[in-house]
């Protein structure tokens, strides 16, 4: 006994329904807020710039008072397999500072040289650092470490240069 389609089912299928947007209105409800709230932001730095006044009347004339704050020498400190060495800007002196024994740096010579050249040079406050790639990365750290207990804040990292040539 098979009994026929349902009145509801006929008319169901014949009948356009309207669409269900409420959970289409939910999603937008949620991934709105979602994704104004991982937007980046912009955000504005400002620089506070300090112009030099002049106390004449806007001449260029000498003022034999003032004195020029003399520019920081470049100080480098070079890590090699073998030793350190200690490079100052305009110097040609070239402080090395050998191992103690095979593969054991001295580090204490380091600090004491590394003190030295802060005290002759006040103002400076970067040091460049030339690592050999062959130097132990446990040296690298104990040198930094060293530079940054001798006030200097900034350590500028240098890379050695690779050149390839194309044989002829």
């Amino acid at each position: 006994m098979a009994y026929g389609p349902s009145k509801n089912r006929t008319e169901s299928q014949h009948e356009s329904r309207e669409p269900n947007l409420i959970p289409i209105m939910n999603l937008f409800i949620v991934i709105i807020p979602m994704l104004m709230t991982i937007m980046v932001s912009v955000h504005l730095a400002m620089i506070e710039i300090t112009l030099p006044t002049q106390s004449s009347g806007g001449g260029g004339g000498d003022d034999a008072g003032e004195q020029i704050e003399e520019v920081p020498k470049v100080l480098t400190l070079a890590l090699l397999i073998d030793r350190f060495e200690v490079m100052v800007e305009g110097n040609e002196d070239i402080i090395k500072i050998p191992q103690l024994t095979s593969g054991k740096y001295d580090f204490m010579t380091l600090d004491q040289t590394i003190s030295r050249l802060k005290r002759l040079h006040e103002n400076q406050q970067t040091i460049d650092l030339l690592p050999d790639p062959n130097v132990k990365f446990d040296t690298l750290l104990r040198s930094i470490d060293i530079c940054k207990s001798n006030d200097f804040p900034n350590i500028k990292y240098l890379t050695t240069a690779t050149k390839y040539y194309k044989a002829k």
